[in-house]
């Protein structure tokens, strides 16, 4: 895996010798050890619906999921693999244990796979799932932002924030049904009086994990009105609502 001088150096500086998900030794150039390294490879290979990321047989294959309709107002949602070893230790320490830098190296790493390629080449800018102030200052930073950051420096793209969060909802981690995740982010974001740079231009949602849709769907639908030429979004893991590891609809 090749990341740039500067990611190298400042991993080094994190996690000199040791593997970023398991702690393992590993080579002092590299996040990840290689049966870390290894099991991203395989997260990311494989097969995943086009407009929802859920698992499906092979790629172009129907999606058992959401029936090939996809998520609403979504054109296509990508990510990067389901969230298993090594994705969720490496987004817990990036999301929970200040390790920020973690966020530009799984940026790289998106940015290696083709279907997410493709996707940002033939986007406008990103727009990175906003935290409500007080967990943004709690935290010190937004993950999403972080990513974003990163990914629209290597595709040379805009980011744009014309919504924010007004409400500190209670987190989704943990809440399983649809309609109660639904309901947690129900008026948890507003536009802004300013909101330039959507109209007729294709946004890309940014965000860590996606296991509802429903913080994505709750920042989407506000953008809707502002008649962008498409909605997408990009998220690092995709993870089951069920605790079954998709292997029940």
């Amino acid at each position: 895996m090749h990341f740039p001088q500067l990611a190298r150096d400042v991993i080094d500086v994190i996690y000199p010798g040791r593997c970023a998900a398991c702690s393992a030794d590993c080579d002092g150039h590299a996040f990840l050890c290689h049966s870390c390294s290894a099991g991203l490879d395989h997260l990311a290979s494989q097969p995943a619906c086009e407009r929802c990321a859920a698992p499906v047989v092979s790629n172009g294959a129907p999606c058992p999921w959401c029936r090939d309709r996809g998520i609403y107002p979504f054109k296509k949602i990508v990510r990067l693999g389901r969230f298993g070893d090594p994705l969720r230790p490496l987004i817990h320490a990036m999301k929970y244990h200040r390790r920020w830098p973690l966020a530009k190296l799984l940026a790289e790493r998106m940015a290696q796979e083709k279907r997410i390629a493709d996707l940002l080449q033939n986007t406008d800018a990103l727009l990175p799932v906003p935290l409500h102030w007080v967990r943004h200052i709690t935290r010190g930073y937004n993950q999403s932002d972080l990513l974003a950051t990163a990914l629209a420096k290597r595709f040379d793209l805009k980011i744009i924030r014309p919504v924010r969060r007004i409400r500190r909802t209670p987190s989704q981690t943990g809440i399983s049904s649809r309609t109660v995740r639904e309901e947690n982010v129900r008026g948890a974001f507003a536009v802004k009086k300013k909101t330039d740079g959507v109209a007729g231009k294709r946004i890309v949602v940014i965000d860590d994990v996606m296991t509802t849709a429903a913080t994505l769907h709750a920042v989407a639908r506000l953008l809707v009105p502002m008649h962008p030429a498409g909605i997408s979004a990009l998220v690092v893991a995709l993870t089951d609502p069920k605790n079954q590891d998709f292997q029940a609809i």
